[in-house]
């Protein structure tokens, strides 16, 4: 039995209300199945934490701290 005749079944086995939501899963997938990779990884990124504090991991820490030493702050 292929995948698809697969799905068929278990949709076949389903009551009439769970279909919309089926329909609804299966044109969500269609409308967002790309054939780029590089698209598909740049919108993840603009919806992931890839991002997040990227300036803070880059800029050396122009206040470095040692172990026992408090950290001090910009006076701004």
């Amino acid at each position: 039995m292929t995948t698809k005749q697969a799905i068929f079944d278990a949709i076949e086995q389903l009551p009439e209300q769970h279909l919309k939501d089926v329909l609804q899963y299966v044109q969500q997938l269609a409308r967002t199945q790309s054939s780029d990779p590089l698209a598909d990884f740049i919108g993840a990124v603009s919806h992931g934490s890839l991002t997040a504090n990227l300036d803070a991991n880059l800029t050396p820490n122009p206040f470095p701290t040692w172990e026992g030493e408090q950290k001090s702050k910009p006076l701004s």
